[in-house]
């Protein structure tokens, strides 16, 4: 029931969105409404009001008795390192030119982590998966901005006016979804030390909140498709899929395994890096092409053919993760 149910909110997610692109083309929902700047709410909604509340509730009941748990944050990182290493690779055995590779880099590296993977680990493992999910992309944020970031803009050219590297540290010390993440993942990790007891509204709060901040997250997501450049670049978009959904999930893994993450609370931690390891590119890979001037009709069929690989492969994805 967990995977229909979650393949079913991303999928309703989307058709929602398409159809509100549709009605606004058609003239049918009126230029003054604004569904961009609408829908932009409805993400900032999700990322400063419902995921601390979600974060705060994972935490405060979370067993944080393994000092092993400290390496998921790192873990995450290596995911994030090793999708774009291995894209670039591609990028140069195809022999693509500089902004192509810059375009398979971002869409190697940055992963859905903080939507799909997010959902996928509360469907299919349950409220006690949110933490290790949290921990995971503790430094994903801070990653993206002061490496990726970066390394995009070596592969392109810096679009005029936009500011330089400093502006990114700027940006990491000022960014509200960054700082708020931090703070609640403290005062969650305060008072699970603390001798207050978490309420048992929150686990109730989390069956609802976590569904609606996919589906709010994933709307925009339909609405903003392009789906007219995917034929341009399907090879490129199959390689991604290679790299994002086999090769890097079965590297991350068995590494994970080994630092004997496997034997931590019955399995469930390694179960949800599994997941996380196996998440499409993020949406957040479109922004670097832009900025930059990389190939943004690469970058765009890269994600969504990434995203819809996802729905074929969720049936796998889950028989694997109860097979660990």
């Amino acid at each position: 029931m967990s995977f229909f149910y979650g393949l079913s909110i991303i999928l309703f997610g989307l058709c929602f969105g398409r159809g509100l692109r549709f009605l606004a083309e058609s003239g049918i929902i009126p230029e003054s409404i604004r569904l961009p700047n609408l829908l932009k709410k409805c993400t900032y909604l999700v990322l400063l009001g419902f995921n601390p509340i979600i974060l705060l509730g994972a935490f405060w009941g979370a067993k944080l008795d393994n000092i092993k748990l400290y390496f998921l944050p790192l873990l995450g990182v290596l995911t994030l390192i090793l999708g774009g290493i291995l894209a670039v690779i591609f990028a140069k055995m195809r022999k693509l030119n500089h902004q192509q590779e810059g375009a398979m880099f971002v869409s190697g590296s940055f992963s859905n982590l903080g939507n799909f993977g997010l959902l996928f680990c509360f469907l299919f493992l349950g409220e006690e998966s949110i933490m290790y999910v949290a921990l995971f992309r503790l430094l994903e944020e801070l990653f993206y901005y002061m490496v990726a970031f970066p390394i995009a803009k070596s592969f392109g050219e810096r679009a005029k006016g936009k500011a330089g590297r400093d502006s990114f540290l700027t940006k990491v010390l000022t960014d509200p979804f960054i700082m708020i993440t931090l703070s609640v993942v403290l005062i969650g990790i305060l008072l699970n030390m603390s001798a207050l007891q978490k309420p048992h509204f929150f686990s109730i709060l989390n069956t609802f909140l976590v569904p609606l901040a996919a589906f709010l997250l994933v709307a925009p997501i339909g609405f903003n498709m392009k789906l007219n450049v995917i034929n341009k670049y399907i090879k490129e978009g199959i390689a991604l899929c290679l790299i994002k959904f086999v090769v890097v999930p079965i590297v991350i893994t068995s590494f994970s395994y080994f630092l004997g993450l496997g034997e931590i609370h019955n399995g469930l931690v390694l179960k949800v890096i599994f997941l996380l390891a196996a998440m499409p590119s993020a949406v957040s890979s479109l922004i670097p092409p832009q900025l930059f001037q990389l190939d943004i009709d690469l970058a765009n069929s890269n994600w969504i053919v990434n995203t819809g690989v996802l729905f074929l492969m969720l049936p796998i994805l889950y028989f694997v993760v109860h097979l660990l």
